[in-house]
């Protein structure tokens, strides 16, 4: 008798990261972890980054992600993450996953440009307010 199984997808912008079966699922959420089984209730989660456990009829995959947005309607997972390692060792995982986090991307390098530029957009505005303000009152 087959058990029944979830239709897992893992993905970030670049390509499909895993595309299986899984019997349950455990994930990071802000409150703590979440498991997901077949013919569990719909459900939208903001995922953590951290590990995903993914138990099927061979064993366990591990899925290291940066985090991500999860949907789940009882028959299929759909994860979108910004960056994933799957596999079905460990310690493999976290080590290919500390090698893609310590390699800057493109991605990473703007964001930390627009932070930059949104913190001195605002510094300006705050200085530039704080002298019309002043100016209004004389």
């Amino acid at each position: 008798m087959n058990k029944p199984a979830l239709h897992v997808v893992i993905r970030t912008p670049e390509q499909i990261v895993f595309d299986g079966q899984a019997w349950s699922l455990r994930v990071p959420t802000e409150s703590g972890q979440v498991g997901l089984r077949p013919g569990c209730e719909a459900t939208v989660l903001s995922l953590e980054p951290g590990l995903i456990l993914l138990r099927h009829e061979g064993g366990t995959w591990y899925a290291g992600t940066a985090g991500g947005l999860l949907h789940c309607d009882g028959k299929v997972v759909s994860l979108m993450t910004p960056l994933a390692v799957v596999g079905d060792e460990l310690a493999a995982v976290l080590e290919e996953l500390e090698r893609a986090v310590a390699v800057p991307s493109a991605e990473k390098e703007a964001r930390t440009i627009i932070t930059r530029l949104e913190k001195n957009i605002l510094r300006e505005v705050q200085l530039g307010g704080d002298q019309r303000i002043g100016s209004v009152g004389e």
